[in-house]
């Protein structure tokens, strides 16, 4: 066990109820909650109008039903007190951060920058049931029958509900998952930070981790230097754990100069500053031009619209000007 990990030591049924219990919930309730979820847990889940088959991707919703109330109350009660362990450098399914502000984090302090972006392949996909139980058996002090326990509640099958697959993997959609993704590449996440570090010290680094979302900036750095990144960075996220490799979509890897409208995660990087993407953009001035000609609830839900993107740009605004 590590002390960058959450030590939880959680035993039981029991010890889970007493940790996610409240006001709302008594001890004796969320025992009852457990046990029923535990019971019908396949019938308290599906896939989300949101999935992609084609793509085979699938998002998993539990709106509704026992197995979202009880999935947030262990990411609230277990998992999100321990987000102060989390490295500063990862963002994204942690309270009190956002894609604003990792954007922002690339911008560092030296100018001529140039960002690596790469993207995780079918992130989620990649993060077995065995990697969970992992996780909070020998990561975070619980017992064989609690990590079970706990690495089921947060797991499916892959593909479509009902395919038959043996295979589990975390559930994206569920509460629970963004956390754990985080902590089941942790380490992964640490070496790559570092290493990348270390082989730009003296370009003013900066590495960020959202989601499945990879940024890396630094400041006149050569082409042959940002190559040799390149190719370490990939290496570590798909071989540095043999257990959880993380393979990199090669077709959306770019090294982009901020003087030639480098984004990433939807923002233009400048000279000490983050501003709207492109694409963002692009829906602002299309609901600009229809507020012209539109009447009635339409000219209202336009307006909305609009004071919303208003609303988003001084969010962005904010986290330069502090």
């Amino acid at each position: 066990m590590s002390n960058r990990y959450p030590q939880l030591g959680l035993r039981s049924k029991n010890e889970i109820a007493k940790r996610i219990c409240s006001k709302k919930l008594s001890q004796n309730e969320a025992l009852e909650l457990i046990n029923d979820v535990i019971k019908n847990f396949d019938d308290y889940w599906k896939d989300s109008k949101e999935s992609e088959p084609r793509k085979q991707k699938y998002i998993r919703s539990a709106a509704g039903n026992p197995l979202n109330k009880l999935l947030k109350a262990i990411d609230a009660k277990i998992l999100q007190p321990h987000d102060h362990l989390v490295p500063n450098f990862i963002f994204g399914g942690l309270k009190g951060t956002s894609h604003i502000d990792a954007a922002y984090s690339l911008i560092g302090r030296q100018n001529a920058r140039t960002i690596l972006k790469m993207d995780i392949k079918r992130f989620y996909k990649q993060i077995t049931r065995e990697r969970v139980f992992f996780l909070f058996y020998r990561k975070c002090g619980c017992s064989v029958k609690a990590a079970n326990l706990l690495a089921d509640l947060s797991c499916v099958p892959v593909g479509k509900k009902g395919s038959g697959s043996t295979k589990k993997t975390i559930a994206r959609g569920f509460p629970t998952s963004s956390r754990l993704a985080i902590w089941t590449n942790l380490d992964t996440f640490l070496r790559l930070q570092w290493e990348v570090s270390r082989l730009l010290r003296k370009h003013d680094p900066k590495v960020v981790v959202f989601v499945d979302d990879i940024g890396v900036s630094a400041s006149r750095v050569s082409g042959k230097l940002f190559k040799h990144v390149k190719h370490v960075a990939q290496t570590i996220l798909a071989a540095y754990d043999e257990n959880q490799p993380l393979p990199v979509n090669k077709r959306k890897t770019q090294v982009i100069p901020f003087s030639d409208g480098a984004e990433h995660l939807g923002l233009l990087l400048g000279r000490n500053k983050i501003s709207i993407g492109r694409k963002t953009k692009s829906k602002m001035a299309r609901v600009k031009n229809k507020i012209a000609s539109a009447v009635g609830l339409e000219r209202k839900s336009l307006l909305k619209k609009r004071s919303s993107y208003y609303s988003y740009k001084k969010q962005i605004k904010k986290a330069y000007d502090n």
